[in-house]
């Protein structure tokens, strides 16, 4: 599977909209928060959790753990850019399963919530502060603004990597960085600190495209408050 850097943001744009746009249907249970906080690191493997279940277990692993959903949906090959997609919910935590590496049983890929009962990496959850969201994980002092895709990005709070770098380096290591996405006023007062992990990349031989995986962890921050609204655990891959 190989996917070029234009089309990885639109994947990672969709998913973040779809999952804050599924969280205004949300039920009454909660959930009780078994997730221990982490010490201070970079976001990596060991941060894909949410309460007692991990991205890439199966839907009868996640029922193993949770029980039977609250609701559930299925789209079909076609509805969806993963082919198909199951959707639980238990309370206020959503669940999806995609067909992430094409043909492999769907796993668990997306995590999200609006529920402090719903606890991340870090212990974090919403309500958390921006000040707790920071000191979670490494950051660097005096991180600069930096410009990605003719737009203002935002402050990275640890690495740099931006889309030219992917395709002028070609990287083919481990790669982490973070950054804070500041957006206009038409996006309902709202800016998201955005965490990144890449898994090896391997390379196409012209360059334009490489196979791999990457996770986000999002905290949409309400900017009246600087704490948590929405959270978002996605496990992306080429399409």
């Amino acid at each position: 599977m190989k996917i070029n850097i234009r089309k990885k943001i639109v994947c990672f744009m969709m998913a973040a909209a779809m999952a804050v746009f599924t969280m205004t249907a949300c039920g009454d249970q909660t959930d009780t928060p078994s997730s221990a906080p982490l010490t201070t690191h970079k976001f990596g493997l060991e941060d894909l959790t949410a309460n007692d279940v991990k991205l890439g277990m199966t839907p009868d692993e996640v029922k193993e753990k949770l029980g039977e959903p609250d609701k559930q949906e299925r789209l079909t090959e076609g509805q969806f850019i993963y082919g198909s997609n199951l959707t639980m919910q238990y309370g206020k935590m959503f669940l999806s399963f995609y067909d992430i590496k094409e043909g492999d049983n769907i796993t668990l890929s997306s995590i999200s919530a609006d529920s402090p009962d719903v606890i991340f990496a870090g212990g974090l959850h919403v309500g958390s502060t921006k000040e707790e969201v920071l000191a979670a994980f490494t950051q660097e002092e005096n991180a600069p603004d930096l410009i990605l895709a003719d737009q203002k990005y935002g402050t990275f709070i640890y690495g740099d990597m931006t889309n030219d770098d992917f395709i002028e380096k070609k990287p083919t290591g481990t790669i982490e960085c973070a950054y804070i996405q500041d957006l206009d006023a038409e996006t309902d007062n709202y800016y998201m600190i955005i965490y990144n992990y890449y898994n090896p990349l391997q390379w196409s031989d012209d360059g334009s495209s490489f196979t791999g995986d990457f996770y986000h962890l999002v905290f949409y921050m309400d900017t009246e408050s600087d704490k948590v609204k929405t959270v978002l655990l996605e496990h992306l891959a080429a399409v």
